[in-house]
């Protein structure tokens, strides 16, 4: 996985508690302290750890913690894949854009792959479709939250459709 997920979800918990809680989540983990560097590659497993440790012990429902989550790590995602990102795109554009874009940092990254990400129009509205084998809709969902705060905030997001055993899901963005 990407090092800045994991940079971001240490920056996560630690805006949210603090380092000394942080460094107690990764040992209840079994992880040994890491500085996490963004252009990095780090085991899917340290993150499946501390996201299921950190569920373990807050009072959120994980699917609430991977969206919030996923809220935060949007603008990361667009500072550090911004040379993708043409200054001037509206929300719609860079929507229609995601494949190409995740597929350009796909080919980029030779140790990490990428969920696909695809884009469709059904009437006014966008449908944004993620697959991927590591099953995280709901960061997903938080991402495009974020992404729809960082360019346009009338605009929604809700799930459309979801199918864990095929790892596709669907959400409409309704722009306003």
């Amino acid at each position: 996985m990407h090092g800045i997920v994991h940079k971001t979800l240490k920056e996560y918990v630690v805006e949210r508690t603090d380092e000394a809680s942080w460094n107690a989540i990764v040992e209840r983990a079994g992880l040994e302290p890491s500085l996490y560097l963004p252009v990095s590659h780090y085991d899917d497993a340290e993150f499946e750890a501390i996201l299921e440790t950190l569920s373990a012990v807050a009072v959120q429902e994980r699917a609430q913690i991977e969206r919030s989550f996923g809220r935060l790590l949007a603008p990361a995602l667009l500072s550090t894949f911004s040379a993708h990102v043409r200054s001037g795109w509206a929300l719609s554009d860079l929507l229609e854009h995601l494949e190409s874009i995740t597929n350009a940092v796909d080919d980029a990254a030779e140790e990490t792959s990428v969920p696909d990400l695809s884009m469709r129009r059904d009437g006014d509205d966008l449908l944004v479709t993620y697959r991927s084998p590591r099953w995280y809709p709901d960061v997903a969902y938080g991402v495009l939250e974020g992404v729809v705060g960082e360019f346009d905030g009338d605009a929604t997001v809700a799930l459309e459709d979801r199918d864990g055993a095929e790892g596709v899901c669907t959400f409409r963005v309704r722009l306003e």
